[in-house]
């Protein structure tokens, strides 16, 4: 059975930093800009999340400031062992979405390992990094965000009746969602809560690398009953917003052979006959090539595809195969991928949106899918609560 449990969460005291004031973005998503403005703040979570200093320095300063809030009362501990839910409002072209989730401690042992299904592959870099910080801090900073099916609707059904509660804080993350936060500590709700997950499946939308990271240290301690912080949503939530990603690759004669003689090629205008044209094409392989001109690019008749039906598998396999995923730039917006191959004089390769459920589907039929084939929006902030290990 899955293992999702309630936990001692450690939070900044509401008193000192305000919601809004105190998060950041997950690591890997902080512009160098944002991290400037944000470490001037001196109670953000950005100074564990991505701490600064040299690859020598740099986790040592993030133990150090964890060590400073924990004696100086800046951070406090729970006294129950609660989840937590998250509220999240946003837009997305023009449309309001709300996305609710729940904040826990996902279990680490093998049957509980077993009911998690990862999607993407995952690069050494960010693996390595995430280790070191794991390592020096010993305290889960960001969630995993996972996927539940809730087929009975009796998690949401618990998630809502909290929801109308009082929050317990409120305030909007630095990418404009406005987040409310409630604290589940009543014993029954939590003890709901865990039942109810037991017969779940997970996928994960995001955090690949921390989890695989979470997963080696535990077993590296034998640890049976070792846990990660994750962010889990509901598979149906309509607020749940996945974002194709966009491959930006220095011109390669190649390549461009490759496409050529596996698509038709038909020349656009503008990137809104580009939007149209993806959107109705049939096939889920087909994609816009930018090479100084646009272009629908579509498998021509006969293409048998790739088992997990899904773009980026296709490409990697049909089109960039024996190209390192380093040297590929990753974008989850058309017009910044576009502006970025303009720059550079490189091929860009504009993706068709999917549902969210494509996901679980291609990973059940064909296992992993390459690196950065999703985009989950909006991110979930660091620094709501962290899990220490």
């Amino acid at each position: 059975m899955l293992r999702v449990s309630a936990f001692r969460g450690v939070r900044f005291d509401p008193r000192l930093a305000r919601l809004g004031d105190s998060i950041c973005p997950p690591y890997d998503v902080i512009p160098e800009g944002l991290a400037r403005k944000l470490r001037r703040r001196p109670v953000n979570a950005i100074h564990v999340e991505l701490p600064f200093g040299s690859v020598r320095t740099r986790y040592r300063n993030a133990a150090k400031q964890w060590r400073t809030w924990m004696k100086n009362g800046a951070l406090l501990q729970d006294a129950a062992p609660s989840f937590y839910l998250l509220e999240q409002k946003f837009t997305h072209e023009g449309r309001s979405f709300t996305r609710l989730g729940l904040l826990a401690a996902l279990g680490l042992d093998r049957d509980s390992a077993a009911r998690v299904m990862a999607h993407e592959r995952t690069l050494s870099k960010p693996r390595q990094d995430r280790t070191r910080l794991l390592k020096a801090l010993k305290v889960n900073t960001s969630p995993i965000f996972g996927l539940f099916k809730d087929g009975s609707g009796k998690i949401r059904r618990i998630l809502s009746a909290v929801r109308r509660r009082r929050p317990d804080a409120r305030g909007r993350a630095p990418g404009g969602a406005s987040c409310r936060f409630w604290i589940i500590h009543e014993a029954g709700l939590t003890e709901a809560l865990s039942r109810a997950f037991r017969q779940e499946r997970i996928l994960i939308a995001d955090g690949h690398h921390r989890f695989r990271v979470a997963l080696e240290q535990a077993r590296k301690a034998k640890q049976e009953d070792g846990a990660v912080l994750a962010y889990l949503c509901p598979e149906n939530d309509p607020g749940l917003v996945v974002l194709p990603t966009h491959r930006v690759i220095e011109k390669s004669a190649r390549v461009f052979a490759r496409i050529k003689r596996l698509c038709d090629l038909k020349l656009l205008t503008s990137t809104t006959e580009l939007a149209n044209k993806l959107a109705s094409s049939r096939s889920p392989y087909s994609f816009a090539l930018y090479d100084g001109r646009l272009h629908l690019a579509e498998p021509k008749p006969g293409d048998k595809g790739v088992p997990s039906g899904f773009a980026t598998d296709w490409l990697a396999q049909r089109v960039l195969s024996g190209m390192d995923p380093h040297d590929i730039r990753y974008f989850h917006d058309t017009p910044a991928a576009l502006k970025a191959a303009r720059r550079s004089k490189s091929l860009a390769l504009i993706l068709k949106r999917f549902p969210p459920g494509a996901i679980r589907k291609a990973v059940e039929t064909a296992g992993l899918l390459p690196q950065k084939s999703t985009y989950f929006i909006p991110k979930v902030p660091t620094g709501l609560v962290f899990r220490p290990l």
